[in-house]
């Protein structure tokens, strides 16, 4: 079967990639506000945060939609397409990932031990941090592309998600530091209280998870190439 010339000279969807890790930036921003209202103990501005996020997250979701729409099954990539995809629900899940942390802050009352506040602002840092080398990586895409995922391009990417590994492994330290300082007020607390406490943390931890899955999804790019 003859594959029409049209069908293999569409524009490259790997450099919109961009616009759902815009997307997913602008959710993940809201995560600071939304720890630092459970701080204040002020449930109002916390619904309203929380709500604002999962907007925020829909319009990442339709730019991940919109993106798999405008990839053509018969399409020439510079990389593998099911690693192209995997590359798409890794950037994906950092959105879902903070949303998950605004509905469960949504769910119950929480009581913040004094010894637990400053290292979840800590952590929340760290993670935000981990995030921004994932969006830079992301934004040298229309580079990479360029040179075919080689050469010095290809070096610094792979020496960015190098460093976006080692900032996730700062986030998994202050996660620990958080769960000791949230277990050494376990007699104040209730089972409950520590079990959910347990799910923020991990999920907060799980948005620099994937956003290491990001740089490591770049490495299997350059591996490849």
């Amino acid at each position: 079967m003859r594959i029409p010339l049209a069908n293999l000279l569409v524009r490259s969807p790997l450099p919109q990639v961009g616009e759902l890790m815009d997307a997913v930036d602008e959710c993940v921003a809201a995560v600071p506000g939304l720890i630092e209202l459970l701080i204040a103990e002020d449930s109002a501005g916390l619904e309203r945060v929380a709500k604002e996020i999962s907007v925020l997250e829909g319009k990442a979701d339709d730019a991940k939609n919109a993106l798999r729409t405008r990839m053509p099954v018969r399409l020439f990539l510079p990389v593998d397409r099911r690693d192209f995809l995997r590359l798409i629900r890794q950037i994906d899940a950092v959105a879902n990932c903070a949303e998950d942390v605004g509905v469960l802050l949504t769910l119950r009352r929480y009581e913040v031990p004094e010894d637990l506040a400053p290292l979840l602002r800590e952590l929340v840092a760290a993670v935000m941090t981990t995030v921004a080398g994932a969006s830079e990586l992301v934004g040298m895409m229309d580079e990479l592309m360029g040179a075919g995922f080689a050469g010095k391009s290809a070096e610094i990417a792979m020496a960015k998600a190098q460093e976006i590994g080692r900032l996730e492994h700062q986030a998994d330290k202050i996660q620990d530091r958080c769960a000791n300082a949230l277990f050494r007020a376990e007699d104040s607390m209730s089972p409950v209280s520590i079990f959910m406490w347990t799910k923020v943390l991990n999920k907060i931890g799980s948005i620099a998870n994937h956003a290491e899955n990001v740089g490591d999804q770049f490495r299997l790019f350059v591996a490849a190439s």
